[in-house]
């Protein structure tokens, strides 16, 4: 009795539905309801979120196509061709013919048993002269009848408008940069010459006497005398972005820096020699410390008429040069019945079977 008295005391506090609240009873999910309702609202808060930006997107897509013309309207506006741009920097696959003339000596047959290149005791040249400029790049300003450019530029010029080619051979410390403009102005000239026809050769880093110093001090010569022309080699390929291989070797001060120990460096290596037969004098002043082109035309023209051999000429890169060059071509080496050849030419000559 006591038992069904409590049961109805608890009934009749709680109503007829009393059990609904009982734990584990399948309706307790009805106070989950308010927990729900606020999931759902954060969930569409953020579908709704996604589908604005998904708009926005599409929107700014939309706008960056070109806009549509019907057929009509394409077919009354004739189309205009389109000339595509030609690259700053000609495809990979071009470079062989960029290098043409260069494989020319890379293709001829070395000994490796003696030196091979252009020696001062040589004669043999049938009046031809080739034509030779050292301590490149030279980028300084310089300004020729009016006209503002650079050194290498007025020289390249020159010898462009006669179809002349030439050898330059350059310094790794001229190669040296402090900026992008330097380094794409760099690029620019030592494409040039690669594309008109010239040679690039290797005038070591620093331009010291390999004859004196470091490098004949009987203390590790030839890996010095390896290392100042690896460095410039190093240098160019950097610049150039691809392999340039200088296999063209002339050493600072040309005969007077030469040791036994560059010979044998360049025999090991399969480079070739080019000293000169004729120097310029291009650097030479009065005592007065003016340039005296004049006597620069005397000399030369003297010299040729004493030596009518040919052979290599010396010159640098100068405004001296890049002055007298014009008139040394026309009124001295051509009038006096000279031919003027590729380097190329006169190797493969001597050493092609």
């Amino acid at each position: 009795m006591v038992v069904m008295a409590k049961i109805i005391k608890i009934k009749s506090m709680g109503g007829s539905d009393w059990y609904k609240n009982r734990p584990g009873s399948l309706h307790t999910n009805h106070n989950m309801q308010p927990i729900l309702k606020k999931d759902r609202k954060k969930l569409q808060a953020i579908i709704l979120t996604l589908i604005i930006i998904l708009s926005l997107f599409l929107f700014i897509y939309c706008r960056t196509l070109p806009p549509l013309n019907d057929h009509h309207e394409a077919e009354a506006i004739p189309e205009t061709p389109i000339t595509p741009s030609k690259p700053s920097v000609e495809p990979e696959q071009s470079q062989d013919r960029q290098l043409e003339n260069l494989n020319k000596i890379i293709d001829l047959d070395y000994s490796g048993q003696h030196l091979q290149g252009v020696f001062w005791g040589e004669h043999e040249f049938q009046k031809r002269i080739y034509l030779t400029f050292d301590d490149g790049p030279n980028l300084s300003p310089f300004n020729l009848n009016g006209k503002t450019t650079t050194v290498i530029e007025s020289i390249l010029d020159t010898l462009d408008s006669y179809g002349f080619k030439a050898v330059f051979f350059i310094n790794g410390k001229n190669l040296e940069y402090t900026s992008p403009a330097e380094k794409k102005k760099l690029l620019s000239v030592l494409l040039r010459i690669i594309r008109n026809g010239h040679l690039l050769g290797n005038h070591s880093y620093h331009h010291y006497n390999l004859a004196k110093g470091i490098f004949s001090d009987g203390q590790s010569d030839m890996d010095d005398i390896s290392h100042e022309f690896m460095m410039t080699q190093s240098a160019l390929d950097e610049i150039l972005g691809f392999s340039y291989p200088m296999i063209l070797i002339r050493p600072p001060y040309a005969e007077p820096g030469r040791t036994s120990d560059l010979d044998q460096w360049l025999m090991n290596e399969g480079y070739y020699l080019i000293s000169l037969q004729y120097d310029s004098y291009d650097y030479a002043y009065s005592p007065d410390g003016r340039w005296d082109q004049q006597g620069i035309m005397t000399r030369m023209t003297e010299l040729l008429d004493k030596e009518e051999k040919g052979g290599v000429l010396l010159l640098h890169e100068l405004e001296s040069s890049a002055k007298l060059l014009p008139e040394l071509l026309e009124r001295v080496i051509l009038e006096k019945g000279f031919i003027i050849e590729p380097l190329e030419d006169l190797l493969q000559k001597k050493y092609s079977r």
